[in-house]
């Protein structure tokens, strides 16, 4: 089976998304894990942040062909207090600033569109 790999990107209405240590959350799906799942756990293990996963904003195939899939971890109306419990490695930051990878600024195209993909059910 090729390898898998997530990002999570979780947004605000207002223009920010949800990092940690300053990159999307990501990860490497399990063999024959489960991308909603393994989302799931990735982002509550690396920013606190607790959702349920059902779409992905894009699939891309990559180099070593695998997919990259970047999950939707939800819109929140604006950043969250301070006071909420986040990891501390986890940090709120500008879309603005996540130029650099074709795959997340494709998935931020979509989400501004509304366009998603229903999670494959394992």
């Amino acid at each position: 089976m090729a390898q898998q790999t997530l990002i999570v990107l979780v947004t605000t209405r207002n223009g920010y998304a949800l990092l940690h240590r300053d990159e999307l959350p990501q990860a490497t799906v399990p063999n024959h894990g489960d991308l909603a799942l393994t989302g799931r756990l990735t982002l509550a293990r690396q920013t606190g942040h607790l959702t349920d996963i059902t779409r992905a904003w894009t699939v891309q195939p990559t180099t070593d062909h695998g997919e990259l899939w970047v999950l939707d971890g939800g819109t929140l109306d604006t950043v969250p207090d301070a006071t909420e419990d986040t990891s501390p490695n986890a940090r709120w930051a500008p879309v603005t600033s996540l130029t650099d990878n074709a795959a997340v600024q494709e998935a931020l195209d979509a989400a501004e569109t509304g366009v998603s993909i229903r999670l494959p059910v394992n």
